[in-house]
């Protein structure tokens, strides 16, 4: 078993914001907003990965780490609902450009593509804690990819398993095997994926919006973990 850590930058002409605004189904109107945000995310964000490499596929975790976390509640609690969703949104965009930047690493210390991802849950957790237990162990290899400045690569964020959730709660972890061939790799069943919180497989219903806020219907809506306990908190609050 061979861990490495790893340290990714994605630019923020990486995103194309025209797919982006059809995928979350913003309104044009929301696209100056949403250029400079994600600008700001992009110089802001750094996603921090770790890799074990075993004889037979990997084990990948990455994570937007504590400061993206604790930048989106400061956002929710300031009652701007928008913008919160989009920084959701590019959290789910920062995070599906790191696959394929894991997976050219892979290719570049194995020779092999990573396969199909297979996410891990909740009835995983010991799976889960034995990774993270040897990921995060003293004499591991850092690395660094990318066009990151040098003041963003030093690695601090330590992913835990914690009351059955990933932290930080922007982070992910899941198994491949490798390929032989790149056109192998990646998710090809999104259909019968078990990670029903994946906004990639949901089909979010058009919501409208009107300056900062959002108007929703919830009761046939299926959002993201994100978007959901944003939405969430704010009705508890509204109640409270």
């Amino acid at each position: 078993m061979n861990c490495k850590k790893y340290i990714f930058t994605i630019e923020h002409n990486e995103i194309k914001f025209e797919h982006f605004i059809k995928r979350y189904h913003f309104h044009d109107q929301d696209r100056e907003l949403l250029m400079a945000t994600g600008r700001f995310l992009s110089e802001f964000n750094r996603v921090e990965a770790g890799i074990i490499y075993n004889d037979n596929g990997v084990i990948c975790v990455a994570t937007l780490g504590n400061g993206y976390d604790r930048l989106l509640d400061v956002v929710a609690e300031s009652q701007h609902l928008l913008l919160a969703y989009s920084m959701e949104c590019f959290a789910m965009e920062f995070l599906s450009k790191t696959y394929e930047k894991m997976n050219e690493t892979v290719f570049r210390e194995t020779g092999k593509w990573m396969g199909e991802y297979h996410f891990l849950g909740a009835e995983d957790f010991k799976v889960i804690e034995k990774y993270l237990s040897a990921l995060y162990c003293e004499d591991i290899n850092d690395k660094s990819y990318g066009n990151e400045l040098s003041d963003r690569t030093s690695s601090n964020s330590v992913v835990t398993w914690e009351n059955g959730m990933l932290h930080p709660l922007k982070s992910v972890m899941f198994t491949a095997e490798y390929k032989e061939h790149r056109e192998e790799s990646g998710c090809h069943n999104c259909e019968l994926c078990e990670n029903v919180t994946c906004s990639f497989r949901q089909v979010v219903q058009k919501s409208n919006i009107r300056k900062n806020k959002m108007e929703v219907d919830v009761s046939n809506t299926v959002y993201s973990y994100g978007i959901s306990h944003i939405f969430g908190k704010q009705a508890h609050e509204s109640e409270g």
